[in-house]
């Protein structure tokens, strides 16, 4: 069952389905446009006396717009996560048709202000149609196949470190897979409420007898001699051996903080394409942010006045944050809260998980901060190069000494260039906890290691269905801090036990 992709890269899949979805309507719109003028050369209905040539001719670039256009807008709408698995049949094909009607929308706009002759109005219905019924295909197939896709898999116990491990399973991955049990490894005999399938002795053959896809181990199994002699006989039967934290990767693409090790970050770093994060990613965001100051000029002009009439103090907030490589620069934005919000000393923003709402933000602050319009003169901070568009949220160097105390590897993520939205922001929502700072330090942890144009690109559209709907897609994963320290010192036991002793130790 491994050919069902499940845990094929999650990115690639996503890419996949947009480019599709795009090539779809272009096609659609392009037969319909030959069906009709076809009709019209053969005096079967009467049209417009030109050939359906000219008409491609004259408007592939609109349908191009328009396509990527249906693709993004079924992108903001969540229908191609794993989590949309939970919508309903109805309210995912009424969330098609209306993405549909917004891309038909755009190209009659985008004809009627370029063209002398506007594409008619017969062949767009007759391709809405068409795109309308390979679409609503191509996304039965896509829920079919996130409902069917599950594999069987086992997890490998050689420790008590492992069951912790073994816990963080069953919080992100039950929906996705279906757990059979245990395997018990070097001696260890797992304590939890589970299934024990057999011992590690057998490990092949007790994957045909429980038809297992996969089985999951920790990374200090992946290193012991005698199970990876194992592992590469059962990897050639055509079963995966993988660690946890790839498939949290794959799934649910954060990094679990309990699972990283120096090992991974080192593998991570070598990752991100340099000549993308130079170049490329320093070019976007010189042109979108010249754009964007240029777009938004009425905005923030409008905001400015607005700041200015219901609020006494300056209009814009200036603070101190740390960029890469812990290098401080000031972050500028519109005020959205009162002059004295911090006179009790820093303090988290609150508000925006539950509905409630920062005491100290003002009336128009909140409506600010909920479109995000206070944050349009980061542009600035953009164009000379402190920030970027996509990247980790920067944070306050007082917060940053404390929040490192507490966290591991948190100073990891000034490693990159800051970002005005992020792979956390879309994913988490607002925090006012060092358990939060850690949440979102996962998701932060995953874009360093796979960012990328592409992810990129879909942060943006993400941040859109942010700004516009409000929310995350639910993808928060609770652990009880009493379950989690306990877990953690077993993970340092374990540690500890594992490193070799100093010359002359007893």
């Amino acid at each position: 069952m491994n050919s069902n992709g499940l845990l094929q890269k999650h990115w690639f899949q996503v890419s996949l389905h947009f480019l599709l979805d795009a090539a779809l309507f272009v096609v659609g719109i392009i037969v319909a446009a030959y069906v009709v003028f076809a009709l019209a050369a053969r005096g079967v209905i009467v049209y417009r006396d030109y050939y359906w040539a000219d008409a491609v001719q004259v408007y592939w670039s609109h349908f191009v717009v328009s396509g990527l256009a249906f693709a993004a807008s079924l992108y903001i709408a969540g229908l191609y996560t794993s989590h949309s698995v939970n919508r309903s049949g109805y309210r995912r094909f009424f969330l098609l048709g209306t993405c549909l009607l917004f891309a038909a929308g755009i190209l009659v706009g985008m004809s009627y202000f370029s063209s002398a002759r506007p594409f008619g109005r017969i062949p767009l219905a007759v391709g809405a149609g068409i795109v309308g019924v390979m679409t609503a295909l191509h996304h039965a197939y896509l829920l079919y196949s996130l409902k069917a896709a599950k594999e069987r898999v086992a997890y490998m116990i050689t420790c008590p470190f492992d069951e912790g491990e073994m816990r963080i399973f069953s919080e992100i991955g039950l929906q996705h897979f279906d757990f059979v049990g245990t395997i018990s490894a070097l001696g260890y005999m797992p304590t939890s409420d589970t299934r024990v399938l057999g011992n590690a002795n057998d490990l092949e053959k007790l994957a045909r007898e429980h038809r297992l896809d996969r089985v999951l181990v920790t990374g200090k199994a992946m290193n012991h001699a005698t199970l990876c002699k194992q592992f590469c006989q059962l990897r050639y039967s055509g079963i995966t051996v993988m660690p946890l934290i790839i498939v949290c990767e794959e799934l649910d693409q954060h990094i679990p903080l309990e699972l990283i090790s120096p090992e991974w970050l080192l593998n991570a770093s070598g990752e991100p394409h340099l000549l993308y994060i130079k170049k490329v990613k320093r070019l976007f965001d010189i042109i979108a942010s010249v754009v964007g100051l240029v777009l938004g000029l009425p905005v923030l002009l409008l905001a400015m006045l607005a700041v200015r009439v219901t609020s006494r103090g300056p209009i814009f907030y200036h603070q101190r944050r740390s960029g890469k490589f812990g290098r401080d620069f000031h972050m500028v934005k519109l005020r959205s809260m009162c002059i004295d919000a911090e006179k009790a000393g820093i303090q988290w923003a609150s508000g925006g998980a539950n509905g409630s709402r920062d005491p100290r933000v003002t009336l128009v602050g909140g409506f600010l901060r909920k479109y995000r319009i206070d944050e349009i003169p980061q542009l600035w901070n953009v164009l000379k190069g402190e920030m970027t568009f996509v990247g980790p949220r920067p944070e306050r160097p007082e917060m940053i000494h404390e929040l490192a105390r507490q966290i591991p590897y948190y100073e990891e993520r000034m490693l990159v260039q800051p970002g005005i939205t992020g792979w956390a922001q879309v994913n988490y929502p607002y925090g006012a906890t060092v358990m939060d700072a850690r949440r979102k330090l996962e998701y932060d942890l995953y874009y360093l290691k796979h960012m990328s144009l592409f992810l990129d690109v879909f942060i943006l559209l993400d941040t859109v269905r942010t700004v516009l709907f409000g929310g995350t897609e639910g993808r928060v994963r609770k652990v009880e801090p009493a379950v989690m320290d306990k877990w953690q010192r077993l993970k340092t036991d374990d540690e500890t036990k594992s490193k070799p002793k100093a010359l002359g130790a007893a």
